[in-house]
């Protein structure tokens, strides 16, 4: 199941993201709850960011919110709609 974690994050930066998939990377196997951490998308001037996650619960992808350090206040299931053509040129992925 795919989660979305939405996180109030004053001041976030790119950077501080960047810990939280080092941190994610270091700690797969046991202790992760079968949650894999997939990215964020980072809205810096409206301190916001969404955090995705694919795991086997809400209850699970909480923990690896927390255990992570991601300031998670409300956890979503979103539906994803991949896009059948490639990025427009000029987007960064």
């Amino acid at each position: 199941m795919l989660y979305a974690a939405k996180c109030y994050w004053p001041g976030a930066t790119q950077a501080d993201l960047e810990q939280v998939a080092d941190r994610a990377r270091a700690g797969p196997g046991k202790g992760n709850g079968g949650v894999s951490y997939l990215g964020s998308l980072l809205f810096a001037a409206d301190d916001l960011v969404l955090c995705l996650f694919q795991g086997p619960s809400r209850a699970a992808a909480i923990q690896a919110s927390d255990r992570l350090g991601i300031p998670c206040e409300r956890l979503m299931e979103p539906i994803w709609l991949p896009q059948a053509s490639p990025f427009p040129k000029g987007v960064q992925k």
